[in-house]
């Protein structure tokens, strides 16, 4: 039976669309978490170590953005009151 790569391309996809999409990318980068750690128990390989890591890079980005917005949007507030 061939091994299927499958899910450690959709990983790979999935990190660089965290990294792109920054504010919302939390979403797809914990999917491509998922996906990436899935395929390592079938079939690990560097595409699967590469989607992992660029899920890990876009959910960092995306907590950073998500805290930045929260503290920007509070002094904001506080300046208009």
């Amino acid at each position: 039976m061939a091994k299927s790569n499958g899910k450690g391309v959709a990983s790979l996809v999935l990190g660089i669309v965290s990294i792109v999409f920054t504010g919302l990318g939390i979403i797809p980068g914990v999917i491509g978490l998922i996906l990436a750690m899935q395929q390592k128990k079938v079939y690990p390989n560097k595409i699967n170590t590469v989607g992992f890591i660029t899920s890990i890079i876009g959910i960092i980005l995306s907590v950073i953005v998500i805290i930045w917005t929260i503290i920007a949007g509070a002094t904001l507030l506080t300046l208009f009151m």
